[in-house]
């Protein structure tokens, strides 16, 4: 008899604590499994009058247990496994309203608003496309979240095995400029689907949103999701050439630049081109150079007019050494897609495997500027719009300058590591309030990079005062077509600004 209840309790504790996870999830199953297993255990030392009683409870909890798994697992089993048959065809209007969004949110720094019915057509039309799809039928609702708590987006899923419904919810979370999906529950009539089966949902859902897919195809950088009472609001950049694409923006510029007085020669170049003509350069100790566009020497027709080069050359005949080149940057890049699309990853590898003297960073620059170029900011950078834009992008830069700056000074702790802080190429020097409050917001962010380097031991160059107010002079944005990269002499103070560094 003892040995009975001990055997018998342990089998229902399984049984039934399973059976109760289905109905009411896990945690009440652990709670009834681990209530079994103590009953089975105590029977072991109790009265024959008490070992009774509790085998009797056991007894009809592993009974039935049996019969709510089963049933459980049939209606679990039959519901996802059926994926014959058709899915409700999408409001025709309402896609093409989605669709429509999603292709204008293809700019340099976009926000994309999309609303329950809109994300409701724009998933149907994605479920017609998956052969293994048991959803026939799903509909949305927003649930926004407390402070710091993003929220959920709750669903109700028609399936096609007939009479059956899902229902559920989705959180959706940033990962370094990327969206994590993540099914938090999800249930088929009054049963809780398992582990197992919620993973098998949480994989559809993430490939018929494919949101990482379209992020990494768009080299897109999410800095924000924000759930409203019937919306969600998405906001990030894309990796551009240039960043200038509002139209209003452009107009306004083009006025501006129009009404300068005059075009002043710029000065002397100080360090001058570099030796090296190409992004490597064999030798050892090395420089190691990661960034976006300014890095990638965009803005002049060779590497050795760029600031890589031509710092590479002034720490030569400043050390009197030779030095190696590894140049990383990657024209369009944020800290987002620098995390995500491999730059940090491949230098890292790099440094891990070879001797490190110098390593300088430029990036953030694509984390802001498309915003300010966008017509939410073409007004003024306090407009509703404008400001949360800023404040999502200086959120995400943090974060993600924190791992980019950590992980750098964690793999070469012997290297003089120098960040290299972004200018405003929106700066003219007419002293316009536009231009003042670009400069303002530029410090802001440069403020934070300088907060994060410090505390991590990495040197601060100031690339922003030396090309304050001199875009006319330093860059091509008086060119026919504004681009923000620098003119080979904007890339000689920004080598001189890091060589001023290191003293």
């Amino acid at each position: 008899m003892k040995s009975a209840t001990l055997v018998l309790g342990a089998l229902a504790a399984v049984v039934a604590g399973a059976a109760t996870a289905l109905l009411l999830g896990d945690v009440p199953g652990y709670v009834v499994a681990g209530a079994l297993l103590v009953m089975g255990i105590t029977g072991l030392f109790a009265s024959p009058r008490v070992r009774k009683t509790l085998l009797t409870v056991i007894a009809v909890a592993l009974v039935g247990g049996l019969a709510i798994a089963g049933w459980g697992a049939l209606t679990v089993t039959s519901a996802l496994g059926s994926t014959a048959g058709p899915v409700t065809q999408p409001d025709a209007a309402v896609l093409t309203a989605a669709d429509d969004k999603i292709d204008a949110a293809n700019t340099a720094a976009f926000r994309l608003e999309l609303t329950e019915d809109e994300m409701r057509a724009f998933t149907l039309d994605a479920l017609r496309t998956e052969t293994d799809n048991p959803i026939a039928d799903i509909t949305f609702d927003v649930i926004p979240g407390a402070a710091g708590d993003g929220g959920q987006l709750r669903f109700s899923a028609d399936l096609k095995s007939g009479g059956s419904r899902a229902n559920g919810a989705v959180a959706a979370r940033l990962v370094s400029g990327g969206v994590s999906v993540e099914v938090i529950d999800v249930g088929l009539g009054p049963f809780q689907v398992p582990g197992l089966a919620k993973g098998a949902i949480e994989d559809l859902v993430a490939r018929v949103a494919d949101f990482d897919a379209l992020l990494a195809e768009r080299r897109a950088d999410v800095q924000a999701i924000t759930f409203t009472e019937d919306t969600i609001v998405i906001t990030g950049t894309q990796a551009r050439t240039g960043v200038l694409t509002s139209e209003s923006f452009l107009t306004a510029f083009a006025k501006q630049a129009a009404s300068t007085v005059e075009v002043v020669a710029p000065p002397p170049e100080r360090i001058g081109a570099g030796v090296v003509n190409t992004t490597t350069e064999g030798g050892a100790p090395f420089y190691v150079a990661l960034g976006d566009s300014l890095a990638a020497n965009v803005g002049v027709d060779q590497p050795r007019d760029g600031y890589v080069s031509r710092f590479h050359k002034a720490i030569q005949e400043r050390n009197g050494a030779i030095y190696g080149l590894r140049n990383f940057g990657i024209s369009g890049e944020s800290t987002g897609s620098m995390i995500r699309g491999g730059q940090l990853d491949e230098a890292v590898a790099f440094m891990e495997v070879n001797e490190v003297a110098f390593v300088t960073i430029d990036i953030g620059a694509n984390n802001l500027l498309g915003h300010l170029a966008s017509d939410d900011c073409s007004q003024s950078l306090e407009d509703a719009a404008c400001a949360q834009r800023i404040a999502d992008s200086f959120a995400a830069y943090t974060a993600d300058l924190e791992r980019i700056l950590g992980a750098v000074a964690a793999t070469a702790p012997d290297a003089t590591i120098v960040f290299l802080t972004m200018y405003n190429p929106f700066n003219l020097g007419l002293g316009t309030e536009l231009e003042t409050a670009m400069d303002e917001t530029t410090e802001e962010l440069n403020a934070i990079a300088s907060g994060v380097a410090s505390g991590l031991g990495v040197l601060v160059a100031d690339g922003f005062s030396p090309m304050r107010g001199t875009a006319q002079l330093t860059t091509h944005m008086v060119d026919a077509t504004p681009d923000i990269h620098p003119l080979p002499i904007g890339f000689d103070i920004l080598a001189s600004a890091l060589l001023d560094a290191l003293d």
